[in-house]
């Protein structure tokens, strides 16, 4: 895959991240990294970051470019303070 199909799989996922959180949790969020999986195993881009101007309240989650969902969300304790405080269940489905 050339470097130009993994940005625009790298900019494609955070085009769904991002949303996600806001939609889900009404919290903006900052993407810090991003790292296409193996894709002979994997098609998906794994992302980490942190809640907008707090670094502690940090996250994973990934997204398959194939389905075209985000999937496999992992929270600090500090993350999930922030969306319980806003009245939301981190962990409903």
């Amino acid at each position: 895959m050339s470097e130009t199909e993994k940005e625009a799989l790298f900019a494609e996922a955070e085009s769904h991240a991002i949303p996600y959180f806001k939609e889900n949790f009404d919290l903006e969020v900052v993407i810090t990294s991003r790292k296409l999986l193996p894709t002979m195993a994997f098609s998906q881009v794994a992302m980490d970051g942190y809640v907008k101007n707090h670094e502690e309240q940090t996250f994973g989650i990934s997204y398959d470019y194939k389905d075209k969902v985000v999937e496999d969300f992992i929270m600090s304790p500090e993350i999930v303070e922030a969306i319980r405080a806003k009245g939301y269940d981190p962990y409903a489905k």
